[in-house]
């Protein structure tokens, strides 16, 4: 899954702090004006995270433009959702929906993350 991003350092700064990702690798491609990171956490999910060196000299394609960013959502499962929630809420994430098996908030660039109890 690749998701387009405004600010790709933050982006990999919150993902690692706040769920636990590890950087796996990244890659800039200068011609292109584009960077990409790939996480990972416990060697089973991974998400590539796709950002702009400057946006305003991005070379575009036919499904790649500088100002698109976005997904609809993405779900995780967690072990300890209460756990989990204080530690986002503390981070200052905030939740627009909460039950004890299902909690939805947004992440930095205002994509909804789903988190899930197995």
């Amino acid at each position: 899954m690749a998701i387009t991003v405004k600010d790709l350092d933050g982006t990999i700064d919150w993902y690692v702090k706040n769920l636990g990702f590890s950087v796996r690798s990244s890659t800039e491609n200068k011609e292109r004006g584009t960077r990409m990171a790939f996480l990972e956490t416990n060697g089973l999910a991974m998400l590539e995270f796709f950002g702009f060196i400057d946006s305003s000299r991005a070379v575009e394609g036919p499904t790649l433009k500088a100002e698109e960013t976005g997904i609809k959502h993405i779900s995780f499962y967690v072990d300890d959702m209460e756990k989990t929630c204080q530690r986002l809420k503390n981070a200052g994430a905030e939740f627009t929906a909460s039950t004890p098996k299902r909690s939805v908030f947004k992440d930095p660039n205002g994509i909804l993350v789903e988190l899930r109890l197995p």
